[in-house]
């Protein structure tokens, strides 16, 4: 089990209503269950693998192909690494006609792609308990999700970049091209 009690314990702290608590059922290097609470507003986002993605026990729908032009990147922020990548990922998403959206809770983001709020995520480096029931509640409702190792990301964390059909694509170019030491 991969826990969170709170993501985006700042938010949490100063009153603002975009936090979440976040678990993960990790087995053989695979996440094969996630769940994201939103407390806040009463949402509770669950993926379980090969069964898809709900919110509130209703079946989501499979995400629909996009551009970076219909709506608003996720882009996070880790004080694990230097301010260099996300301001280039940010630029990068500006240029291409994106929108880039900041709420500090991670997770959260990731659970709004799934639900199509949010078109796609890109992060320089996050912790396992941000990112892994997240990433499977996208890949569950049909968004790209960058392979990772499940092991590894406990272990060390890593770059998380996931979006809808036609912008993941977009993000993973982006992102490698920030994101490069």
């Amino acid at each position: 089990w991969v826990i969170d009690p709170i993501d985006g314990t700042t938010n949490f702290i100063n009153g603002i209503p975009a936090w979440t608590i976040v678990l993960a059922g990790v087995y053989g290097d695979k996440t094969k269950i996630g769940i994201i609470f939103d407390a806040c507003q009463d949402e509770c986002f669950v993926a379980i693998t090969g069964h898809g993605t709900s919110l509130n026990n209703v079946a989501l729908e499979k995400l629909p192909t996009s551009s970076l032009t219909d709506g608003s990147v996720g882009v996070g922020c880790s004080n694990r690494v230097t301010t260099t990548g996300v301001n280039e990922a940010v630029a990068k998403i500006l240029d291409a006609g994106g929108v880039f959206h900041r709420n500090a809770s991670g997770a959260l983001s990731l659970a709004y792609i799934a639900d199509g709020r949010l078109l796609g995520y890109t992060e320089e480096h996050m912790n396992a308990w941000d990112c892994l029931a997240g990433q499977l509640l996208v890949a569950e409702a049909g968004g790209g999700v960058e392979v990772q190792s499940a092991d590894a990301m406990i272990a060390h964390g890593g770059r998380v970049v996931v979006g809808t059909p036609g912008v993941f694509e977009k993000l993973i170019a982006i992102s490698d091209q920030a994101f490069t030491p």
